[in-house]
């Protein structure tokens, strides 16, 4: 063999004479020295201390979260359920304010009727007619007003009492009667007015009437008008108005909380 170099290569080796030459290593990866020591039990305390907060800080914000929705439970809750009774009415008509009818006839009749009929203590209905007519003196002495209301106080729902006075359009058509009917709200959780006209020669007729519905108590109250054809006309929501502060004030005079 000669000493050349152009010979073949074993791997590690090479041939000529050189002996051994170990191939060239590539570096090792550059990673950081691990911490030792102090320093390793200080990042773990750090460690420690970082997810300590991170779970404080979650329990705030679930806290917060929680908070504002037991608030807005709160916040959005409704007021206990009235309780109505009848336990302590001697005179249904105490419950009654008379004095708006006046603006269609002067004068009361005396003694207005009224009726108590309890059923168990504080259940039971109750009812009250008020009636008011004109003197012969007057411009129109045929003008008079009555009204008349009722009120059914029971152990549980009076949905029954109330769908007893609701009647629909179609129901209470009649010949030569004007009739509408409808819903309304604001007055207990249910409220109903039904309007009917009637003309027959010179006498206008008109009966406006509301019921309301409130758990345990519905009331009904009416409005019957019967006026002379030239007396000043009377409107629906004349008469609306009158009825339903009637019904409110049989509500207020009945509730117990």
């Amino acid at each position: 063999m000669s000493g050349s170099d152009s010979g073949p290569h074993v791997f590690g080796y090479q041939q000529g004479g050189q002996g051994y030459r170990p191939q060239q290593q590539l570096p090792p990866t550059a990673y950081p020295p691990r911490p030792t020591g102090r320093g390793t039990s200080g990042l773990i305390v750090a460690g420690a201390v970082g997810a300590a907060v991170v779970v404080l800080l979650i329990g705030v914000v679930v806290g917060v979260i929680l908070g504002g929705r037991d608030d807005e439970i709160v916040a959005t809750a409704g007021p206990e359920p009235a309780t109505y009774s009848m336990r302590g009415v001697t005179d249904a008509c105490d419950l009654v304010d008379p004095t708006p009818l006046t603006r269609w006839a002067s004068t009361p009749r005396p003694d207005p009727a009224h009726e108590q009929t309890p059923a168990s203590g504080n259940f039971g209905n109750l009812q009250c007619s008020v009636y008011y007519d004109n003197s012969t003196g007057d411009e129109f002495p045929m003008n008079t007003a009555a009204m008349r209301v009722w009120a059914d106080v029971v152990d549980g729902s009076a949905a029954r009492k109330y769908d007893h006075c609701t009647r629909t359009t179609a129901e209470l058509a009649d010949s030569g009667s004007e009739v509408t009917s409808g819903e309304f709200t604001g007055i207990g959780t249910r409220g109903y007015w039904q309007f009917e006209a009637d003309n027959f020669g010179g006498i206008v007729d008109a009966e406006y009437g509301v019921c309301v519905l409130d758990g345990g108590v519905a009331v009904q109250v009416q409005i019957e008008l019967s006026r002379e054809k030239d007396s000043p006309a009377v409107g629906r929501d004349e008469l609306d108005t009158v009825a339903r502060a009637q019904a409110r004030k049989v509500l207020d005079g009945l509730r117990q909380n």
